[in-house]
Parts: C-alpha cells; structure tokens; sequence
C-alpha cells in the first residue's frame, strides 16, 4: 500500500500545480468588471460644422402680365420644360383686341387723308401748314396703332428664354392682376445654395483682398437627405448681419449635378471645415461624459481618463479638462481617433482593475 501511494504522489502534485496555474486566469475572468466604453471620434470631428441651406435657381423670373384680365389659358404645370418664346399663357384680350381695331381704322383714316393732302400740296391746293397737320394726326394715329398692337400682345404670356416651370401659384380662369405671379421660370444648368453664416465664424474668418469670406473655407454641399457633397463656391454674402439671427447670408453656386434632380426651394445643407480658421495650432478637443474623467491619481489636482486596452486591462491618460457643453466635458490630452475611454464609473479604476466592455443585452 505504501509503495502504490509513493507511485501516485508525483501524479498528484502535477495535477495540483496545473490547477494552480488555471485558477488566477478563471479568476481573473470571473472577477472582470464590466464597463461602459465610448470612441473618439475624428480629431478634427468639432470643427465640421452644419448649416441648414435652401435651394435657388441661379437664373429665375417671376412671369406677369402687364395688364390685368381673367386668364382664359394656361399652358404649363411645375417641372415642365419650356423654349424661348413659348406661349405660356393667355388672358382675355377682347378689349385690347376691339381697341387695336379701332386704331387700325383710325390710322387708315389719317393715311388716306396725308396721301390727299400731299396730292393736293404738289398742285397748290392747299398749305404747307395744313399738310403739317395732316401728317401729325397721322403719326398719331400711327402710334396709338402700336401701342394697341402691343396691348394684344401682352395679353400673351411667352417663356424670355429655354427653361424650366419652378412653379405656377395661379389657376385658370382666374382674375388675375397686374405683376401678380402667373409662373415662375428657372434656366437650367447653375444653381444657387443660400444659407447664414454666425458672426462669430466671420470674426474669425482671415480677410482676404478686402473681403473676408475669399478662400478662407471650403464649401460642401449636400440636398435632401443624401450625405453626398458637392463642391460649391462662394458667389456673393451680405455686408450686414440679420437684426434676429446676427447671421450673414451667404449664396454659394454650383453646376445642376447630373445624378439629381433639384428645384428651387429644396432643402440643403452646407458643411463647413472650421478647423483651418484656427490662428495658431492647438491640442484637438474631445468630448466625453463627465463621469469618465477622475481625480483619482497620484495628483489629486490632475485629472485622467481610463484607456481600454485588449483584452481586459485599462491604462490612466492625463488630460486638462475645459468646458461643459451640451455635448460632454471638454478635455484635451495624449488621445487619438479610435480609443475607447470609460464612460463611466472612473474614480472606481485602478491600473490594476480587470475589465471587458460592457454590451447591452437584445431586448433591454
């Protein structure tokens, strides 16, 4: 019996050391404490900022007739594409039309009488003075004849170049005034995008040859809601800013894409790279919870962050804390794009603490 036991006992002792050497790992496993963890996002991600915009047609008209009248005809809807000259409506010009006729006879009249009167002046019948006459009532009669012939014509609405209906605001048979809106036009091939720019991203703005918006920024454009830019450029701003919003309105101008179809009036949105307005370089800003950062160090004066590190072990990183904002604590230090930080819970976090991210569970 001795003897077997002494044969077992180097079995035994293997067996006890490899189990010693499992135990602090599936302990260290077990004992891990959960943490909620977030990513830095790019450094330069607080400098991309957005502005809500709206689209115009580089080249728009508001088309009205210069005489009022019910509108007996109306050839165009919105999105319809139009040639110049194109009849784009008509009101009704039987008024205009008598009135052109009797002008017509009127100039007739004085027509017949001057060729009478320079028939009867070559022979000596009457005076140069009564010819005189006779010829002033004739051009008179001659231009009270074109203005009514351009009185029937403006009872005619035409299209002043190719384009395209933005929009049409009236109905037919309708009353419709002097300089009211019967359709609007817009040229095809270059659109506008406005939008209003805070006074403190122009006091920021280098000047450049007297104007303070020159290259300074880069300007993408997006409509609707597709994340694809555009490159625009600047066309012109406003030298004063609005009373309510202290905001300059800016107009940018860029070809029609060929991928999309825009109108006036469409939503956009202008993005702007801020971080080039900087006057000098400066550490990248981060925005984090407030309960990720901690007092808990050698220095009860500098604050840290905790680091994630694979697979569960977490690293202090001093930062210089800033500003609260709506977004999260300000801080600044030796970060990059790409860590993950605790969100939470830091001052309960030591070098030595166990970690593994925390995941929320489906259905909680």
């Amino acid at each position: 019996m001795p003897v077997t036991f002494l044969r077992l006992l180097p079995v035994a002792l293997v067996l006890l050391v490899l189990m010693g050497c499992d135990q602090p790992e599936a302990q260290s496993k077990d004992t891990a404490r959960p943490v909620k963890l977030v990513t830095l996002e790019a450094a330069n991600a607080s400098a991309l900022r957005q502005f809500p915009a709206r689209v115009e047609a580089t080249t728009r008209s508001n088309l009205s007739f210069r005489m009022a009248g019910e509108l007996l005809e109306l050839n165009v809807s919105p999105g319809q594409q139009v040639s110049e000259g194109e009849i784009i409506a008509r009101i009704d010009g039987r008024n205009a039309q008598s009135e052109l006729d009797s002008a017509r006879s009127r100039l007739e009249l004085a027509k017949a009488n001057l060729e009478r009167m320079r028939y009867t002046l070559e022979r000596g019948a009457v005076s140069q003075s009564q010819f005189d006459e006779a010829e002033s009532e004739w051009r008179a009669a001659r231009a009270t004849f074109e203005q009514a012939e351009e009185q029937v014509e403006h009872t005619q609405l035409r299209a002043p170049y190719d384009g395209v209906i933005a929009q049409v605001p009236v109905d037919n048979r309708q009353i419709v005034q002097v300089q009211e809106t019967v359709a609007v036009i817009q040229q095809p091939g270059q659109l506008d995008v406005v939008f209003h720019l805070p006074e403190q991203i122009v006091q920021r703005m280098p000047r450049s040859d007297g104007t303070p918006f020159g290259d300074a920024l880069a300007y993408a454009v997006s409509f609707g809601n597709s994340d694809k830019p555009y490159l625009a450029q600047l066309a012109s701003y406003t030298t004063q800013a609005s009373a309510q919003s202290l905001a300059y309105e800016v107009t940018l101008t860029l070809p029609q894409p060929d991928d999309i179809t825009l109108l006036d009036g469409m939503s956009a949105t202008v993005r702007l790279d801020l971080s080039d307005l900087a006057s000098e370089p400066s550490a990248p800003l981060w925005h984090l919870p407030a309960e990720a950062v901690s007092y808990a160090g050698d220095n009860p004066d500098q604050a840290q962050v905790w680091r994630f590190k694979e697979p569960h072990s977490v690293e202090a990183v001093p930062v210089d804390v800033g500003r609260l904002t709506s977004k999260g604590l300000e801080v600044s230090g030796d970060l990059s794009a790409g860590d993950r930080i605790v969100a939470a819970g830091a001052h309960r976090l030591n070098a030595d603490t166990q970690v593994t991210p925390w995941e929320k569970e489906r259905g909680l």
